[in-house]
């Protein structure tokens, strides 16, 4: 278990800082389905909700959903080159990241989301969700643009959080 955890990248990584690449069908095909596995086994490992190809340290544009939480994804699991628009009032709730290991905050985010990306089988989809499901896409799709979610928060709590923050970057392990 420990061996796969430590597979997920931290804060401080600079694959986590580089806008994502985007993957075409069916050249990356065989790529991306054993990516897409290997992510799998992390996230079910790491006990999160969703995972970024940039978190295993590939700067793709794909990212994964754990598939029993979120109704809302209509049983859509994997997200390849999703393209998002953000809408709706601002929410706020807690967030975490697996790449931020014990920091949860609470951000302020758009409540609904409209998105379109492809499955792995490179078939095209759109959905449109709200609350949690919306959180997860805009939370992922950040990392595909290289953005984790503790720059989004306020100058004042980056402060409060610098040290927090730089013993996770020096340990640089889950």
């Amino acid at each position: 278990m420990q061996n796969l955890l430590k597979r997920v990248r931290i804060i401080g990584d600079p694959v986590l800082k580089n806008k994502s690449n985007s993957l075409n069908f069916p050249a990356d095909v065989p790529f991306i389905m054993n990516l897409v596995e290997d992510m799998r086994k992390t996230l079910d490992m790491a006990e999160g909700l969703g995972l970024a190809a940039p978190q295993v340290g590939e700067s793709v544009r794909l990212f994964i959903a754990t598939p029993d939480h979120l109704e809302e994804l209509n049983g859509h699991v994997v997200f390849i080159n999703p393209e998002i628009r953000p809408y709706g009032e601002m929410e706020k709730r807690e967030e975490g990241c697996l790449s931020v290991p014990g920091i949860y905050e609470i951000l302020s985010r758009p409540s609904r989301v409209e998105l379109r990306a492809k499955d792995i089988h490179g078939n095209s989809f759109t959905l449109d969700v709200g609350g949690l499901a919306a959180r997860l896409i805009l939370h992922e799709c950040d990392h595909l643009d290289g953005i984790l979610f503790v720059e989004k928060l306020s100058p004042i709590k980056r402060k409060l959080l610098k040290g927090r923050l730089k013993k996770i970057k020096e340990r640089g392990t889950v």
